[in-house]
């Protein structure tokens, strides 16, 4: 596990759909996939670290302007769980999501670490997920 204070300063975070990566002031790129900052490279020689998170910020928020169903899914899913269980919900909803019940029961009533959300807002979710995943499908369309 990365300590964070061992890196210097925070220059940024980029928070992905259930994943985040921090850049950090000594040039490291850390990445949090819900079981706490790990390393995941380092900066390119050549590039300041400020430069490559608003570069890495930038491509982010252009992904979500092009893709507004999956902003949406990314935003509530991130209203309902902090990064160290938004990989659970995810998985859930991606696994199942005609399925709300099971999504619910495995995330919010499992074994351990559960999020906290009722049964409409997990509703809400899949209905997201699945309005994301015909807007990705249908973009991919348009490419082919």
């Amino acid at each position: 596990m990365a300590k964070l204070s061992a890196h210097g300063t925070i220059i940024g975070t980029v928070d992905y759909i259930s994943t985040s990566k921090r850049y950090m002031s000594d040039g490291v790129v850390l990445k949090n996939i819900g079981f706490g900052w790990k390393l995941a490279g380092k900066v390119k020689p050549g590039i300041a670290p400020a430069r490559a998170f608003e570069n890495a910020a930038q491509r982010q928020e252009e992904k979500l302007k092009a893709f507004p169903a999956v902003a949406a899914y990314r935003d509530a899913l991130h209203a309902l769980a902090g990064v160290n269980k938004r990989w659970k919900l995810n998985l859930a909803v991606s696994t199942m999501p005609d399925d709300p019940d099971g999504v619910w029961s495995d995330a919010c009533d499992g074994y351990g670490e559960n999020v906290c959300a009722d049964l409409d807002e997990v509703v809400e979710l899949c209905r997201l997920y699945k309005a994301a995943l015909d807007e990705t499908k249908a973009q991919a369309l348009e490419v082919a």
